[in-house]
């Protein structure tokens, strides 16, 4: 299940890559900032947007890696906070927005079901080492 959930992440992420590259045009279309903000702006969108390119090669192609190793469950925490901390942003830095609220908060309640099956999937196999 988790390894399904991760491909249904994985996909969400693409959108959300793709979405980032469309803010390109958006932010250079923008007459009403500064240079130095509109660079910053640049700057900041073009990080984010590879942080998510790299949600989306490990969510689909790494997931073992993701599901069995410590450094790919803090992989997944690390996902789950970003998109739950910038679903939380609508609410304390922007003007509420559903359109980016749900979406976040979705893709970010997937990853913290992914994380949880993950560790309880780890901590049945220490279970069971022990016994056997």
């Amino acid at each position: 299940m988790a390894r399904a959930l991760l491909v249904v992440g994985g996909i969400l992420n693409l959108a959300f890559a793709a979405f980032h590259i469309g803010l390109f045009r958006g932010i250079q279309a923008s007459t009403s900032l500064s240079p130095s903000a509109k660079g910053l702006i640049y700057a900041l969108n073009g990080a984010g947007t590879l942080f998510i390119v790299f949600f989306v090669v490990v969510s689909l192609f790494f997931r073992n890696d993701l599901l069995n190793t410590r450094l790919g469950k803090l992989t997944l925490g690390l996902v789950a906070v970003l998109y739950l901390s910038r679903a939380a942003e609508e609410f304390f830095l922007f003007k509420f927005t559903p359109a980016i609220f749900g979406p976040c908060a979705v893709v970010g309640g997937l990853y913290v079901a992914i994380l949880l099956m993950a560790i309880r999937s780890t901590s049945r196999t220490i279970g069971t080492e022990a016994v056997g």
